[in-house]
């Protein structure tokens, strides 16, 4: 078969772009699978007893803290949508040594109908407590105004970011976020964290439409090389 101009010029496009799409697929693979792995980690860590916190605890480790809780320095983590409905997570520090503070968030509240109308919450009677759950290091995430805070306590604020929440405290505060386990004793909803911001299934999804791609290519590519030969 003599290699025209044209064929030589589809060749090239086809060789270039199918080794893209196999690559990106192959990518993809390789990224459901490593959520599959985080989220088998995670279920693992859950299914076992809280151990004590310490410095070397680790993201998504399940622990648990005694100390002294702050209630006059709440934290109203803002737009959290649980069941269509908008509100609050509730987020307070917890002494666990004189100058350094844990953020725990004990779970989630409607929003009241007028930001106004944002007050303290009673989180627990009484001021020493014991707290188990999963360590969280949440990012900076979309923040949907200039203002991170709201000016007075109980704060409201647009990002659950460590980075962004120590500047409010002249404590040490613990670069994690203790997401509490369910608590009867309040009125706080239980929101199960999201451990892969994209489930595996889509991540092989998007594989099949990679690797679809490339069999419409070489489809494609064949019946050029087809026809050019019978002109």
């Amino acid at each position: 078969m003599k290699l025209t101009k044209s064929r030589q010029a589809a060749t090239i496009f086809y060789i270039f772009f199918s080794i893209v799409f196999v690559i990106l697929g192959f990518w993809q693979i390789n990224r459901g699978n490593e959520k599959t792995e985080i989220i088998e980690a995670f279920e693992l860590q859950q299914a076992g007893q809280a151990i004590e916190f310490s410095s070397d605890s680790q993201k998504w480790e399940r622990v648990y803290i005694s100390g002294k809780l702050d209630d006059e320095r709440i934290i109203y983590l803002d737009n959290v949508i649980h069941k269509g409905i908008l509100g609050f997570k509730v987020l307070a520090p917890v002494f666990i040594e004189d100058n350094k503070v844990i953020l725990v968030d004990f779970g989630w509240i409607k929003q009241p109908q007028s930001r106004d109308q944002v007050s303290f919450i009673s989180i627990s009677d009484n001021e020493n407590v014991s707290v188990s759950g999963v360590l969280e290091a949440p990012e900076m995430g979309l923040i949907l105004s200039e203002d991170i805070f709201t000016n007075t306590w109980p704060k409201i604020s647009q990002s659950k970011s460590i980075t962004a929440l120590e500047s409010l405290f002249e404590e040490e505060i613990v670069k994690f976020i203790l997401l509490s386990d369910y608590r009867p004793d309040t009125n706080f909803v239980y929101l199960k964290p999201v451990v892969a911001n994209m489930p595996p299934v889509k991540h092989y999804g998007y594989a099949g439409q990679w690797f679809a791609m490339f069999i419409a290519l070489s489809i494609m590519y064949l019946y050029f090389l087809r026809k050019s030969s019978n002109e």
